[in-house]
């Protein structure tokens, strides 16, 4: 069975993307194609022996405008008629972003292709009203109209997300309508349980990964707790994609114990950073129901590490994701108001047998839903 997977948005930005990936091109006679853009971050380029990659050219938001426009179009174009050319049995479209190539794909060269379509993030429908997402407000239209009714799947990552797109996206059916979440793969699990744990340690060692700003975490609130309490905590900020004006505030606090990476780190050496420190920092501050209702990939990854998790309070997915699991080294905090006393992780850790939270489990369901496709192929 042939499945064409489109994701214009970099790959190299999306782990669960590419684990999902890598899970399907690994069933036998599946092959997988993926159409997507290249990375501007200065992130190595992915590439996966059983996945085909392409690239159609798309511009930068450097770009002015018309030509950014014209080039947007090409890249649609371009994949939609290349998705034609090869004749995919199925489409997974990934985020809004991605849907002006699939609806070309159907309208213009009229393919026939059972259609899957699955959201890393949630958009609101004020979201779309906001600065540069003029295109997504014209092309969110064309999802709705044709493609969620022609659709066989429709995911969000948790049941809350769904709900909420659902509410408004009433052309879904309800037996497409179906959760997603963003788990790492088994392989990866095992290697993060292999790690050894570091020595404990006279400090609570934290560590925060990923996108940061002022306005959308509460890095300055948790670095000027950690910066206050040099001898019994440190602090380990470490992200591709977080605000100039974060590190420059950062170096200025002249902490000792406050350390900083500002490229990043490659997802496959994740288990060798986080098994260094005691506690997995998540701090959105749920300045969009995209946030509210958002268990972060960081969240399991941690986990899956050994590390204890602090969450914010603002975080509604969270603390239900808390209260389902509550075995779980989960802690609810006030970030606004950090506590005084020492809060001393659990140092608790499931062995890689019994962690449920597996890219491979959560894609049963869509794995069987792309077998009944081709048992009609």
């Amino acid at each position: 069975m042939r499945i064409g997977y489109v994701h214009v948005l970099p790959l190299e930005y999306y782990p669960p993307a590419r684990n999902a990936l890598v899970h399907l091109a690994s069933i036998d006679q599946w092959l997988l194609r993926a159409w997507t853009s290249a990375n501007r971050r200065n992130l190595p380029q992915w590439t996966e022996s059983a996945v085909t990659l392409r690239r159609p050219a798309h511009p930068d938001a450097r770009t002015a405008l018309p030509l950014r426009m014209l080039g947007y179009g090409g890249w649609h174009l371009r994949t939609a008629a290349e998705l034609a050319g090869w004749r995919p049995d199925a489409i997974i479209a990934v985020e809004p972003h991605s849907a002006l190539a699939v609806w070309l794909y159907y309208r213009l060269f009229a393919g026939s292709a059972s259609l899957f379509i699955h959201h890393h993030e949630y958009y609101a429908p004020e979201d779309f009203d906001a600065p540069g997402m003029r295109v997504l407000r014209a092309t969110r239209r064309l999802e709705q109209r044709d493609l969620f009714p022609r659709a066989l799947w429709v995911s969000q990552t948790n049941d809350e997300r769904l709900r909420l797109l659902l509410s408004w996206n009433p052309a879904i059916r309800k037996s497409a309508a179906m959760v997603l979440p963003n788990y790492p793969p088994r392989e990866w699990i095992a290697k993060a349980q292999g790690v050894p744990r570091s020595a404990p340690s006279s400090r609570l060692r934290l560590i925060y990964l990923g996108s940061a700003s002022f306005r959308d975490t509460f890095i300055r609130e948790v670095a000027t707790w950690a910066a206050e309490r040099t001898s019994s905590v440190s602090l380990h900020v470490c992200g591709g994609n977080v605000d100039p004006r974060v590190w420059t505030w950062l170096a200025s606090l002249g902490a000792s114990n406050i350390t900083s990476n500002t490229g990043g780190i490659s997802y496959d050496d994740l288990p060798e950073l986080l098994t260094q420190f005691d506690v997995g920092l998540v701090l959105y501050k749920g300045n969009t129901l995209n946030f509210v209702h958002n268990v972060p990939n960081k969240a399991i990854e941690y986990l899956a590490c050994g590390l204890d998790v602090w969450y914010p309070r603002e975080m509604v997915a969270m603390r239900g994701f808390h209260s389902r699991f509550a075995d779980l080294p989960l802690r609810e905090i006030d970030f606004r108001a950090m506590p005084d006393s020492e809060l001393l992780p659990s140092r608790t850790r499931h062995s890689s047998e019994e962690f449920p939270f597996t890219c491979e489990a959560a894609m049963t369901p869509l794995v069987a839903a792309l077998r009944s496709v081709e048992k009609k192929t």
